[in-house]
């Protein structure tokens, strides 16, 4: 009895060793463990304990994390402060917008260009600090090409602005001064009017002269040659001045054309009848799938139609076929001329609406053209909302695909006609 009373005793202050023993190691870890949050949480250096087991590998892994972890804050600190400076050096202005068109940066060209200013401007939408309508449009609907507007703060200075889309929902504003560009491009456009309206008047003195002398009965024969060429190149040269006024007068006029309202089929038939009575020019034919008219400038839409149709007639041999149509879906109007000729080799398809480009010079120049035509084409395409799609193939003829916005279109019921 005595015995087992002494067992228990003893068994029990074992237990209660084993128990304080316990307590003070979990107590010990604990502090390991509350040390080590603390030094994680507030950054300073990890103490050297005096562990054993799984602390002094555990210390050595947390270290080398962080000093990881203070070199990729020193590369990034040190790419962000060239990524500034870089910024800040570059002349053209650079915004960082997000989903709400809110200013979330912008580097120091931008307070340059729009007075922007950081303690004041950040936070708030872009199209509230520029309100110019042709920017707030383009903000809605961005495209590829740029917009160009004039400058909040500079007296006649222009600005173009592009809108690039990138990461989450995020868009940066890329804004150049283009004032210098502008009036260069407006002295080039003055000089052409300038120069093209001075000539009018002598090359039409020069043409009379010529008409009377080729009317005359008795210049000698020796002479008839030379007067007749040198008519038909004062001819020449007054219709490329009547192109150059044509061109100047489209690309300073309003971007946009006025909204008369234009008869397309009526206009399309007169114009195929010009170029019907020539037996040497191929064969046309007409189609008018749709009796749909536009809004628009009717002298514009007359030269669009007619120098498209006229190099189609030109470049196709007599033999040949050029098809002309007219019709109109739910994507707007189609104006199409489709020829058998020469066709156009596919590095050169987009220079051909550049001023004085030939495709073949010495046919051009033989032909009558002034290399003006496509270029009067694109640009009052672009006054209609319209584009212009090239196909071709050198020997098999080319196309001409003409496309205008549903808005400059007035639907009078379906209709079908063909005429040839």
């Amino acid at each position: 009895m005595l015995g087992a009373l002494l067992l228990g005793l003893w068994v029990g202050q074992i237990a209660w060793w084993l128990f304080g023993a316990l307590a003070i190691y979990v107590a010990y870890m604990l502090r390991n463990v509350y040390m080590l949050d603390r030094v994680l949480a507030g950054g300073r250096r990890i103490p050297q304990f005096e562990t054993r087991g799984l602390w002094p590998e555990l210390v050595a892994r947390i270290d080398k994390l962080r000093a990881k972890s203070r070199n990729r804050k020193k590369r990034y600190h040190r790419l962000l402060r060239e990524v500034r400076e870089s910024t800040g050096a570059l002349s053209d202005a650079g915004i960082i917008l997000n989903a709400e068109k809110e200013i979330l940066w912008f580097n120091p060209a931008a307070t340059r260009l729009l007075g922007l200013d950081p303690a004041r401007d950040i936070g708030h939408r872009i199209d509230n600090l520029l309100r110019h309508p042709d920017f707030v449009q383009y903000l809605e609907a961005p495209t590829r090409q740029s917009v160009t507007i004039p400058s909040p703060i500079a007296d006649l200075g222009y600005l173009s602005v592009q809108l690039i889309p990138y990461g989450l929902e995020q868009r940066l504003l890329i804004i150049r001064d283009v004032t210098h560009e502008l009036k260069l491009e407006r002295t080039r456009r003055d000089f052409v009017a300038n120069a093209s309206h001075e000539l009018r008047s002598p090359l039409t003195v020069i043409s009379g002269y010529l008409d009377t002398l080729a009317d005359d009965e008795e210049l000698p024969q020796s002479w008839q040659q030379p007067i007749s060429e040198m008519l038909r190149q004062a001819n020449r040269m007054t219709q490329i001045l009547r192109d150059l006024i044509e061109l100047t007068r489209l690309e300073s006029a309003e971007s946009k054309a006025k909204h008369d309202f234009v008869d397309v089929a009526d206009m399309l038939r007169t114009i195929v009848r010009e170029f019907e009575s020539p037996k040497e020019r191929p064969a046309l034919d007409l189609e008018i799938e749709s009796d749909a008219a536009m809004l628009g400038s009717e002298s514009e839409l007359h030269s669009i139609f007619h120098n498209i149709i006229h190099n189609a007639v030109r470049f196709t041999p007599p033999a040949g076929r050029v098809e002309i149509r007219w019709d109109a879906d739910e994507g707007g109007g189609i104006f199409e001329v489709r020829d058998t000729g020469v066709g156009i080799a596919a590095d050169q398809i987009p220079r051909i609406t550049e001023r004085f480009y030939r495709v073949d010079p010495g046919r051009s120049r033989a032909t009558g053209g002034t290399g003006l035509g496509l270029a009067i084409v694109k640009h009052a395409l672009q006054r209609h909302n319209g584009t212009l799609a090239i196909q071709s193939r050198e020997g098999e003829g080319s196309t001409f695909t003409c496309r205008f916005s549903p808005g400059r279109l007035v639907l009078r019921g379906g209709s079908s006609e063909a005429v040839v």
